[in-house]
Formats: C-alpha cells, structure tokens, sequence
C-alpha cells in the first residue's frame, strides 16, 4: 500500500472474539486461518491471558469474510473446551463468555459497506456456523429479531454455565442452531454493531484487592444504565491476576456518534480519573482491544493523553491498513 492509507475502505470488519487466550500454538493457528484466508485482511491482534481471551480483527467483502470467520469457528471449537477445568471454575478468564467462537460483529467500514449489506451477512453467517459446527447462534445489534436481544451484556447473562437452562426460555432461545448448547463450545453471538471502541484502563497505586474494589466501583458509576453515568458506556471492572492489578473495561459503542454528541475518550479518561482519586487510586496505562478510526482518538483532545500502551498511533484502523 505504500504506506499510504487507502483512498477506499474495505466495505466490512469483523471483530472476532474467541474464548482462548493463552495456549500460543492455539493461538498461532487462529491466526494462520485468518491471515491466509483469500480477501480477507487481519490488520489487528489481541491476546490476553487473564481474559483468557481472543480479539482479532479483519476487513474485506461480506463473503470472504464470512468464509474466514467460518474456519476461525471450526478450528476454535475443535480446540476449546469451555467444560474443562482450564476453562471453568478458578481456571476460567476474568472476561464474560458463552461460547468457544464468542462474540462475532460485523461493522459497516468503507462506503460500499451499509448496515443492510452487514443484516444480510450476519444472517448468511449465523446459518452456516449452525449448520457446519451444530452450535447454537444468537444475533444481537442491528440483527437482533426483537428489541430485548439487542444488547450483548443480555445474550451473555449467566456466561456459558448458565447458557443450557437459558437457552430453554423462550425468551433466549437461539435463533439458529440446536435449542441445547454445544457440550464444549457453547454458543456464539453473531451481530451487527457500528465502530465500537473497546478501551481498558488499568488502575494503580493500591493493593490488588482494594484495586478491584475501585475498578468495580467506577464501572457502576460510569455505565450508562447507571443514574448519571456516560451515555452508550458499558463498563466492568476487572481482576488482573498477572500484574496483581485490576482493570477499567469499557465498550463505548457508536464511537464516532459519541464525539459527535461530545463524549469522547478523553471525556471519558477524565470521569475515570475523577472517580479513582475519589476512591484512592490512580489511573495506569490503557490499551485499546481491536482497532478504532483516527478521528475517535484524537477528538477532544491530545491522543499521547490517552496513555495508550504501545503508542495511540497503533491502536487506529487507519495506521494498520497503511502497512
């Protein structure tokens, strides 16, 4: 490419969250599927061991994406076992889950991608990943059948222990796939959401306990279901076992609408930095999980500030598609 960004955006990205975070050759040959599936671009990887968790990010046609995400399916649920002690009870990620292949949004990028073109593919995805795998589907976002299924935090209530007796409430049965989850690999949420930053602030500056104390306290105040919180914020607060630290964990969704309407990132750091030294604690590094357009970082104030690890610069969809 040049190292310029191109002038027309692939038309679609999926964000690809799979429940394995830390067995590297696992993770090795997630990453070959995608890298060298024909169309598809991966632009942005994250792992990570507390999470026991998965992002991976890539771009190109509705089809060829579809048939990327597919494989990454087959390969997650053939090595994952959500039922095995590694995966359960103390062994388990920090990070809500109900499925092998957890969460797969399809996001409207450049402009020949829409968000009916993203229904229609999310639909054709759902269908095959029930048909090839016999694994349950639930949509959610633009894609969800009613209102009630729209949010994620909802089709994830309860995490994977929880999903079989769930799943035989009308009100959550799947919308593809068999009405029982798979034994060993759940169920995966497929949907259709706007750019989305998903931001994580590690807090410091106290034992990890109390850490923990303050991260869960900032995420209720600062969700937006929350009496006064930031509007389209979800937020949860986090061990980090690793670092003996705990950590901020944020969705804003429809982040270029956000700073639109003058919540941006920095607003936001700001709310979280206020609601630290108010518990005792201060803020640390941050890190972005998957990509975010240049504008989301530098609207409302200096990107540097943000204090991403690694560099802002690396966190934006644009400096990715340059390489």
């Amino acid at each position: 490419m040049n190292g310029r960004v191109p002038s027309v955006l692939p038309p679609y990205e999926v964000v690809a969250n799979v429940s394995e975070g830390r067995d590297a050759s696992i993770l090795a040959a997630f990453t070959s599927v995608v890298a060298g599936s024909p169309g598809v671009h991966l632009l942005d990887v994250h792992h990570d061991a507390d999470h026991d968790r998965s992002v991976y990010t890539y771009v190109g046609e509705a089809d060829a994406l579809i048939l990327a995400t597919r494989a990454l399916a087959r390969l997650a649920v053939a090595t994952i076992n959500l039922a095995s002690p590694a995966k359960s009870g103390a062994g388990r990620g920090v990070h809500p889950r109900i499925g092998a292949i957890d969460v797969v949004p399809i996001v409207p990028l450049g402009p020949a991608g829409d968000e009916r073109g993203a229904i229609a593919a999310a639909r054709t995805l759902g269908r095959a990943l029930a048909a090839d795998l016999d694994i349950s589907v639930h949509f959610y976002g633009a894609v969800a059948r009613a209102e009630a299924r729209r949010a994620l935090p909802e089709i994830r209530r309860g995490g994977f222990e929880d999903l079989a007796t769930r799943q035989q409430n009308p009100a959550h049965e799947p919308d593809e796939g068999p009405a029982a989850p798979h034994i060993t690999a759940g169920a995966v949420a497929v949907g259709v959401r706007p750019l989305m930053a998903a931001w994580n602030i590690e807090l410091t500056g106290a034992p990890e306990a109390e850490l923990l104390r303050a991260a869960r306290s900032a995420a209720a105040s600062m969700r937006g279901s929350a009496s006064g919180g930031v509007p389209n914020l979800q937020a949860l607060g986090f061990a980090l076992p690793s670092v003996h630290s705990a950590q901020l964990s944020m969705n804003l969704h429809d982040v270029i609408g956000a700073a639109k309407a003058g919540i941006t990132l920095h607003s936001i750091r700001d709310r979280a930095e206020r609601e630290a030294r108010a518990l005792g604690v201060q803020l640390g590094e941050s890190e972005i999980v998957g990509l975010v357009p240049d504008a989301a970082l530098r609207a409302g104030g200096d990107p540097n500030s943000l204090k991403i690890r690694g560099g802002w610069q690396r966190a934006t969809i644009e400096s990715r598609l340059s390489r």
